[in-house]
């Protein structure tokens, strides 16, 4: 699978939340987006291409040693981007 059977779901969070997504890092498709929470500090959130069964996955980390990793049905992806979001507001 590719990352077009997930697109309408990350765009419309990222559009929820007024967040920049960006698809392309050294001439590789990505979905990225950079949080800074009311902190100031600097929080990634990237998601995987879907696999052949469905499940995709998403990461949180601060830039630093914190990490989340998520692999879910692409069914509860808004959810968990929600979740990871969450996350860096208090990373």
């Amino acid at each position: 699978m590719t990352y077009l059977s997930i697109d309408s779901i990350i765009n419309e969070w990222v559009a929820a939340h007024r967040l920049t997504l960006f698809t392309v890092y050294k001439e590789i498709d990505v979905r990225s987006i950079d949080v800074v929470n009311q902190r100031g500090r600097r929080c990634q959130i990237w998601i995987d291409e879907p696999d052949n069964t469905g499940k995709v996955g998403v990461h949180a980390w601060d830039y630093k040693k914190q990490r989340k990793d998520y692999i879910i049905p692409i069914s509860d992806l808004f959810a968990c981007l929600d979740d990871a979001y969450a996350w860096c507001q208090t990373a």
